[in-house]
Order: structure tokens, then C-alpha cells, then sequence
């Protein structure tokens, strides 16, 4: 896929443990939050699908899933240049302890990441290879190597190297991040460099597919179109107990962690 882009709004201390156990998509729970998100828009249900479909899809569409104690919203709305730019009331749409946005877009070589905390701005990145856009907050752990050099920027034969890139690709390192908050696998061009395998893939999440439309529109036969294949299960048909469930630029060029 091109380009992917979806926020989750997370009230677990385990994430990665409640995925891959298997989730069930509360599909009423999901469409109240899509409406919540999306203002004096009309939401038009569009069946249901999985992640990956939505997170790269239509500019016009939204993808949301609630999974207990997880959720997640996804779709190019989401494709955030700036994450501190992203709205407050998105971020905080569904009162949880942890939010974390990833975006991707290989074709423009442009990877996003952050994470809010109770809704406040903890860590967020934005660039290209050579330009970053937003560097927020103290880094994590998981960005050490990155910035060390040890995933360095993969050069065509013939391309000369840029003095001012940066010592990694964002996409790699946006990847990264959703591996190491939610044991995600983009697609297999974007996983992450520390993949032992064991990640799982966006493409088994099972999400609600909205079309939005402006205020005061009158829904079409098109607009019910349903998707035509039902997304694939994932292991079990268990999730998390849903009585734990939460109510519903600058550019800078790279100098290790400062702008100027």
C-alpha cells in the first residue's frame, strides 16, 4: 500500500497482548464514535472491512473499529503532516489513557508518528528523508538505533548520497513505532527492522467502512454499496471484556534532535 494512516485511542496495559489474543469490532460501538468524529457530516455505513483497506483508502471515507478497551480510526483524514496540528477533539474522541498516530506514505517517502497522553502531546515526528516537519517531545527508546545510523537510507545504484538526509527512511522508522506500541505489521515493505515475525498484520483487524458526505446530504443507493468480501477472521473470536470498556509548519533540516 501506498500510504497508510489511522489513530488508536488505547485504554490497556497491554495492546499487543489484547490484538493478538483476537478482537471482535462492537460494530454499534464503532459507528457512535465515527459520528462523534466526523461533526455535522452524514455518515453513510459501507459494510464492514479490515484496516488495511481503510487505512489507505478513499479520501472521502473513514474507517473505525472498537475492540473493548481498543480503538481505532483510520483513513486519509488521518494523514497528518504535523501531528500537533491534528484536532484535540479527534485525539481525544474516546476518553483513554494513550493515543498514538501513525502515518506512512511511501510513494513520498514520508513517515509520521506521536503519542498523547491523556490527550496531551507526548513525542511526535514528521519528515522526508532530508526535511523534518515536526520533532516534538523526548525520544523513546525504540528510536535509538535509528538515529545512530544503524538502519541507514538504502541508495539506488547511480544516486548520489545527501549530506543532509537523515541516518534512516521515516517510513521505516513510522513502522517502527506501530510495532512497538501495538505489535503492528503495515505491509511487508514497511515492517518494522526489528521483526521477528511475530507482528501482526493490519490486514486481519476488522474494521467499520463509513462514507462521509457533506451536511444535509440525502444518502443514494451508491452510498449503501456494501463492500464485497467480509474481512477475514482472526484467531479466536474472543476480545477483551467490553465491560472494561471506556465510554464512548515549520521545516527544519536534520541535526540530531533540534531544528533550526
Amino acid at each position: 500500500m501506498a500510504t497508510t494512516s489511522m489513530l488508536w485511542l488505547i485504554d490497556s496495559d497491554d495492546p499487543i497482548a489484547d490484538l493478538r489474543v483476537g478482537v471482535v469490532n462492537d460494530q454499534v460501538t464503532a459507528e457512535t464514535l465515527a459520528r462523534n468524529v466526523i461533526g455535522d457530516s452524514v455518515l453513510v455505513p459501507r459494510g464492514e472491512t479490515t484496516l488495511d483497506r481503510v487505512a489507505s483508502g478513499a479520501d472521502d471515507e473513514i474507517g473505525v473499529a472498537v475492540y473493548g478497551r481498543l480503538a481505532v480510526i483510520a483513513g486519509p483524514r488521518l494523514a497528518a503532516t504535523a501531528p500537533s496540528q491534528l484536532p484535540t477533539e479527534l485525539v481525544t474522541a474516546r476518553p483513554t489513557a494513550h493515543a498514538y498516530l501513525v502515518h506512512t506514505d511511501t510513494d513520498a517517502a514520508y513517515g509520521v508518528f506521536a503519542q498523547w497522553d491523556q490527550g496531551r502531546l507526548r513525542r511526535s515526528f514528521a519528515a522526508d528523508p532530508v526535511d523534518i516537519v515536526e520533532n516534538e517531545g523526548l525520544p523513546f527508546l525504540f528510536e535509538r538505533p535509528f538515529w545512530a545510523g544503524e538502519h541507514p537510507l538504502q541508495y539506488v545504484d547511480g544516486v548520489a548520497h545527501d549530506p543532509q538526509a537523515l541516518p534512516f527512511h521515516p517510513v521505516e522508522f513510522a513502522a517502527c513505532a506501530a510495532h512497538n506500541w501495538l505489535g503492528l505489521r503495515l505491509d511487508a515493505a514497511s515492517a518494522s527492522p526489528d521483526d521477528t515475525g511475530s507482528d501482526f498484520p493490519i490486514s486481519r483487524l476488522p474494521v467499520s467502512r463509513f462514507a462521509i458526505r457533506p451536511p444535509g446530504h440525502q444518502p443514494t443507493d451508491d452510498d449503501h454499496a456494501q463492500v464485497t468480501s467480509a474481512p477475514p477472521t482472526t484467531d479466536t473470536d474472543a476480545g477483551p471484556d467490553e465491560d472494561d470498556a471506556p465510554p464512548v509548519v515549520k521545516v527544519a533540516r536534520w541535526f540530531g534532535f533540534g531544528k533550526r
